[in-house]
Formats: structure tokens, sequence, C-alpha cells
């Protein structure tokens, strides 16, 4: 009897934990203590949902088999018929079957600033000021992607930083949600230094934070306006060059994904350097690709497509830019293709 009370108070509870994770889950970005919490209370309500079936299989059995012709109940054949239909409408995109899913998602991505397009694209707008030139960068992510950190950027065609167009916010912060875990191993937001995220970009921009990195840490004015959502599937950036008086410039984008080794770039290649044997998120350097923009030749707008032009220092220790592509392997396959829009 103590069994099937400890039981009850089990599913009880696993249910209540699964109703307010799922809330979260259903209202709030990704969070992922958020999502641990809801699947192992998933786990333990379904263990505890089949001990519990198993110890009242003779009333489930009577609820579901009519005595009188020894057929299915009619309340078993109507949640299964509602359960089915659920099911196939889901799966089939029927419709208005996905209507609650995906209000649910475009509510979270509002929350940071993501639209999601008919084709699944992520549109993200940042620094909505008025500008002369807008640019919009268009990418697809490649078969390597998972979750990288990227950063736009505009400079002179002499090198020189101008301004930066998108940077995620968690660059822009040095803030992570899964920042750092506690003592019980939990996932919790942190501060993270990461000078060998996007290094090249870091240090283009050239301004120091109070610890000494490049990499921003906390308020940063200069990249506010144009932070936003870190892309997890194609997307789409809205901007506008404010600061931009030249006729001819380049845009540049950095990305980097973190723990992309290859037989190159391995845990002990660089056994004295304290980020990369040591504190960084490492593996395969972070990736520059460019396109030079000249607004003599647009006369409304105009389509051009990045190329790679090199990779950043492996550990972010400088703002060199290295050419030498012979080492580099998967971290060429996180973006598919990259597109820049300009309209004048």
């Amino acid at each position: 009897m103590k069994l099937r009370k400890i039981i009850s108070i089990s599913i009880a509870i696993s249910f209540m934990v699964l109703c307010i994770t799922g809330i979260l889950m259903y209202t709030k970005p990704f969070y992922k203590i958020t999502a641990s919490i809801h699947t192992v209370f998933g786990f333990l309500f379904t263990l505890m949902a089949i001990i519990h079936m198993r110890n009242n299989i003779k009333p489930l059995k009577m609820y579901s088999v009519n005595k009188k012709n020894n057929f299915l109940s009619i309340p078993l054949i109507t949640s299964l018929v509602v359960m089915g239909v659920l099911i196939t409408g889901i799966l089939l995109n029927i419709s208005g079957f996905n209507t609650v899913y995906e209000y649910g998602n475009e509510y979270r991505n509002s929350l940071e600033g993501k639209k999601i397009l008919a084709d699944g694209t992520e549109s993200i707008t940042v620094n909505e000021d008025i500008s002369n030139v807008n640019i919009e960068i268009d990418v697809k992510i490649g078969e390597a992607f998972r979750y990288a950190m990227m950063v736009i950027w505009v400079e002179d065609m002499d090198g020189n930083y101008i301004e930066s167009l998108f940077v995620p916010k968690s660059i822009a912060t040095s803030e992570y949600h899964n920042g750092k875990p506690d003592k019980n191993g939990i996932w919790k937001p942190a501060i993270v230094r990461r000078p060998e995220s996007l290094p090249y970009w870091a240090h283009k921009r050239g301004i120091k934070a109070s610890d000494g990195l490049y990499i921003p840490l906390g308020k940063a004015y200069d990249i506010d306006a144009v932070s936003g959502a870190t892309p997890s599937d194609d997307f789409i950036i809205h901007s506008k060059a404010k600061n931009v008086n030249l006729k001819q410039f380049r845009i540049l984008m950095e990305v980097n994904q973190s723990f992309n080794w290859n037989t190159y770039y391995n845990k002990n290649r660089f056994p004295n350097d304290s980020i990369y044997n040591g504190s960084g998120r490492v593996g395969q350097p972070a990736i520059v690709y460019a396109v030079t923009i000249d607004l003599k030749k647009i006369r409304n707008s105009k389509n051009y497509l990045f190329e790679v032009i090199g990779h950043s220092h492996h550990s972010g220790q400088t703002g060199e830019l290295f050419t030498d592509l012979s080492n580099i392997t998967t971290a060429l396959d996180i973006i598919d293709r990259g597109i820049v829009k300009v309209k004048k």
C-alpha cells in the first residue's frame, strides 16, 4: 500500500513539474536547465506511469473492453481516434494542427528578435536606424553547422574597422545561458571569456575590456544596437550601415564553432597554449569571409557572394589573418554559402 501511495504522489509531482517546465519551454527561449528538468521528470513520469498501469491492470482492462461483446469499449475507441487524428494531422502538417506549436515558436522567437519565414529561414533584424545603405545577409548553413557563432562587420579598403552589422548577444556581453556547471553539474548562466571565439573581428574592433581582452564584456555601447539572437538554422540578417561614407568598402563575416576538431587541430596540438589546451572552447579556428562593395556600381540593389579569405588565430591571442587553409577541414562546411544584398 505504501508503494502505491509513493507512486501516486510521484506521478502527481512529476506531472506538475512537467506542466511548469512545459509552459516555460513554450513561452521562453531555449534554456538548458529547463529542458534538462523537463526531460528527467518526463522519464520519471513515464516510469511511474508504467508501474501505476501494471498495478491497475484489472480496472484498465475493464475500461478498455466491452463486457457484452468482448470488444473494445467506446471510451477506448474514442481516445484512440482522437489521438490518431491529432498525430496524423501534425505529421502531415495539415493546416491548423500545428497552430499551437507555431504560435509558441513565434512568441519565443519574438523575444530574441527572430522571425521564422515560410521556408523555415530565421529572419533577424538589428539596427533599424535610418540609413542610406541597407544590408541584408542571407546565409545557408552547411553540414557541419552546430550552433556556430558569427559576427558581421564593415571595414574600409585599407582594412580599418568601421562598424559592426551583427553580433550575437552572447558575444556582445560574454554572458551565456549555459555558461558554467554548478556543484551538481547543472549548467547555469555565467560570464565566460572566450578570446578564441571570434578574434579577428575582436582585434579589428580594437576595444579592450576591463580584463585586457578584446572580446566584449558587459555593456558594449558601440555594438549594443546590432546585437541579436544566435542563429540556429538558415538565416537572414537585416541591418543598416550608418557610418559608411565611402563608395567602396568591405563586409566581412567571421564564423566559429567550438570543439570541431580534426586530425591537425586536436586537443594536443598546442600543449603550451593555456587557452587552446586549457580554458578555451576550441577546435578548428574561426573562418573569415569577405565581399567588396562598390556603391558606384549599384543603382538600386546588388548581390555579392561571400568568399573565404582565411582563418583567425587558433586561440585568439592575436588578430592575424592566416590565408593558409591546408589544415582546415569541416570548419569550411559550417556555412554552405552567404549572400550579401546591398540596397541604396
